[in-house]
């Protein structure tokens, strides 16, 4: 009898962190979470900055509870990480600073410099990304601007699930799929811009070769497996961007039907098999990243990251408050009593939820209300209402009508959120796996050890391995008729 095989993917988000060992059995992946721990950046001299030795500390972590649990013969591990930060190590290896928050404000007007130096259109045809503050481009001309002297003796440039990798393996490379976030790669030749590295004055000599998603990297550090008892443990270069490896987990993809991933953030769009920069995309407000075999056409929204934080407020008061509770709060109170517009600026990094509400409804002449559950289903109505536009916009495109969404991620779990998208798009909303990101890790790890032959089948096993749900839409004039009267916010 053929032994089935088992893999670990490790998936770090911006807000916390998971272990799942994935079993691989007629045609689906049964899932096991392991371990879970948050990732908390810490402020450093009044900057943000991720704690790269606590997730180190975790991701070893992540491996001991797999073996704890009785995983002990696991085939492969894979990383998979949000995307656009970095770590740089000098000629030695070692790091030479703690890397820096994207919601930093080490980027604080980098957009001016950026766009002198190149039209944003030309640097939107080579790397599919708009000006942005967030990418490693930003992060890059920043330093370069306030603390030159790192680059200048910066040896290695590796993107966080790289630098996890490096870390077991030795490996030293940049995966496809989160390279593509950083605004340095050619989207199309799929290596670094020579262009983009000229024209700022960047040290392309410190960026690794490009590695492809679903690439065996090497082995595990025998000094590792040997502490967890682990042998021949395979080291994998996953989609390292984690809406990549969400993305791959999706259950379907056809002609007329549209994905969300969701998360702390929301990505919205098609998953296409080429590379879309002309005018019309650029206008739209579509960027291009890699998927895995796949491009994705995508807008990155804000998703529950205010939701999120709020609810972590209210339970440090209240530590009996659940999850259930405040999603049933928000369902039976009265909707549209006031609107926000969760991709402001003004959300963009806030510590206190209530208090940016409330600035974002004086700022904008609203009324507000205090009450906790108007609170979540305002945040709510704001995300949903938010991918009106962008449908509106990729119809415009494409010149056709979509008629449903394939949903997956945690927000999945959220069916009052699902309903609500149905509700403000007209579009069924059908939801995949709530951790579609693992899925798609361990989809991608078994097709590199040749489990998976055929990349095609990744779907199926997908749609095998959870129980989708169907939102129907309702209401959606009512929506519409808000939405109008937002607009201008949005």
């Amino acid at each position: 009898m053929k032994k089935e095989k088992k893999y670990l993917a490790i998936d770090i988000g911006a807000s916390n962190g998971k272990a799942v060992c994935g079993v691989l059995r007629n045609g689906k992946f049964e899932l096991n979470e392991v371990y879970r721990f948050p990732n908390e950046p810490v402020y450093i001299n009044n900057s943000l900055r991720w704690n790269i030795v606590s997730l180190w500390k975790e991701v070893q972590n992540c491996i001991s509870a797999c073996r704890a649990e009785g995983f002990d013969d696991i085939s492969s591990i894979g990383i998979d990480t949000w995307g656009v930060d970095f770590v740089l190590l000098d000629k030695n290896r070692q790091i030479l600073q703690i890397p820096y928050h994207y919601r930093d404000n080490l980027t604080k007007g980098v957009e001016k410099i950026i766009s002198k130096k190149i039209n944003e259109e030309k640097l939107y045809t080579i790397t599919g990304l708009f000006i942005d503050k967030v990418t490693s481009l930003s992060q890059m001309v920043s330093l370069k601007e306030k603390s030159k002297w790192i680059l200048d003796i910066a040896d290695v440039f590796l993107m966080m699930p790289d630098f996890f990798r490096y870390l077991l393996s030795g490996n030293i490379g940049c995966e496809l799929t989160v390279a593509s976030s950083s605004q340095l790669l050619d989207i199309r030749e799929k290596k670094w811009s020579e262009k983009v590295f000229d024209t700022f004055d960047l040290p392309i000599r410190i960026m690794p070769e490009i590695i492809q998603p679903g690439t065996i990297c090497g082995k595990m550090y025998k000094q590792f497996s040997d502490e967890y008892s682990l042998k021949d443990v395979n080291i994998v270069a996953t989609a390292g961007h984690d809406t990549a490896s969400a993305a791959a987990a999706v259950p379907f993809v056809s002609e007329d039907t549209l994905f969300i991933s969701s998360g702390t953030w929301i990505v919205f769009g098609l998953i296409s098999n080429s590379v879309k920069t002309d005018e019309e995309t650029y206008k739209s407000g579509f960027i291009n990243e890699a998927g895995f075999n796949s491009v994705l056409i995508v807008r990155n929204l804000a998703g529950l990251y205010l939701f999120e934080n709020f609810y972590r407020q209210l339970l440090e008061k209240n530590k009996k408050l659940t999850y259930r509770d405040i999603i049933s709060s928000a369902a039976s109170t009265k909707g549209f009593k006031f609107f926000i517009n969760p991709n402001d600026s003004i959300f963009f990094l806030t510590e206190n939820v209530e208090s940016a509400v409330r600035e974002y409804c004086l700022k904008t002449e609203q009324k507000y209300s205090e009450n906790p559950a108007d609170i979540f289903r305002t945040i709510l109505e704001g995300i949903a209402i938010s991918f009106i536009k962008p449908k509106e916009d990729l119809e415009r495109y494409m010149k056709k009508a979509f008629n449903k969404i394939c949903m997956v991620g945690g927000g999945v779990r959220n069916n009052l959120l699902s309903q609500m998208i149905a509700d403000a798009t007209g579009l069924d909303v059908i939801t995949g796996h709530a951790e579609a990101t693992s899925l798609g890790n361990l989809c991608i790890q078994a097709f590199a050890d040749g489990e998976i032959k055929d990349i095609s089948k990744i779907r199926d096993i997908a749609a095998n391995s959870c129980k989708m749900r169907v939102f129907h839409p309702g209401n959606t004039e009512k929506w519409l008729k808000h939405f109008e009267k937002f607009r201008n916010l949005l």
